[in-house]
């Protein structure tokens, strides 16, 4: 993680840094920078994305700054878009004096919460400060419910958070509760969801995304909790009573 002074007393920190070859644009004697499609997918580029660039002197240095990248939000962003979405505070702490906020928002269905800690980066490392969770779903005893939302969830890019009130399947993925019970490739299949409706009370799931906020743009945070509360709608025969308490 590098740190940059601006000179003014503002620091900058950088996230990334990569070295790119300017390449001739046009016949009028332009240039152009290329970004690669796994940066562009990152930051959420595309071609329709309209920056602003500023050129910027320091102490007789020039250098050219990008702004308008879609990916990145702050605090007052977040809210804005809260408040148009009609979501609600659930859970909320800010210490001003370090700059540091955590936040929960519930939808208005009630069926999605929106986690967001402003520390997007532990001991140097991005983190996944940008939690989307579906409430929790009880499937104990009902494979075809439960394989019908892994099914929804995978065609919608979302992960499957499994748990009992047991704590078998965390046990049997040798993992504490709370830390690797998203599915991805490894769903329960049907006997050992039979396995732990049985020795379980009950079973849940829930539809989980996790983001770091720096490589997300607040677009795709709503857009996420669109298609999270788009799934529960076709889940055959769901209804809001059907989340566990």
């Amino acid at each position: 993680m590098q740190h940059r002074d601006t000179g003014g007393g503002d620091e900058i920190q950088v996230i990334d840094q990569f070295t790119k070859t300017l390449s001739s644009s046009g016949s009028g004697g332009g240039v152009s920078l290329h970004f690669d499609a796994d940066v562009a997918e990152q930051y959420e580029l595309d071609p329709d994305t309209e920056v602003v660039v500023d050129v910027v002197e320091q102490d007789g240095d020039v250098s050219f700054t990008i702004d308008g990248i879609p990916a990145g939000f702050t605090h007052e962003e977040l809210e804005n878009v809260a408040n148009q979405e009609g979501w609600v505070v659930s859970d909320e702490f800010a210490d001003e004096d370090r700059d540091e906020w955590f936040v929960t928002y519930r939808t208005e269905s009630d069926l999605v919460e929106v986690e967001i800690d402003s520390e997007a980066h532990v001991d140097g490392n991005v983190m996944n400060n940008v939690v989307i969770r579906g409430a929790p779903v009880d499937v104990t005893g009902d494979f075809d419910r439960y394989d019908s939302i892994c099914a929804l969830a995978q065609r919608n890019q979302l992960n499957v958070s499994v748990h009992d009130d047991e704590g078998v399947w965390q046990r049997l993925r040798s993992a504490p509760a709370g830390t690797a019970d998203d599915v991805g490739g490894e769903a329960p299949d049907r006997l050992t969801f039979e396995q732990l409706s049985e020795a379980a009370g009950q079973v849940t799931v829930r539809l989980v995304c996790r983001q770091s906020s720096i490589n997300t743009a607040l677009d795709g945070v709503v857009d996420t909790v669109r298609r999270i509360e788009d799934v529960y709608e076709k889940v055959e025969g769901f209804t809001a009573s059907d989340t566990a308490q």
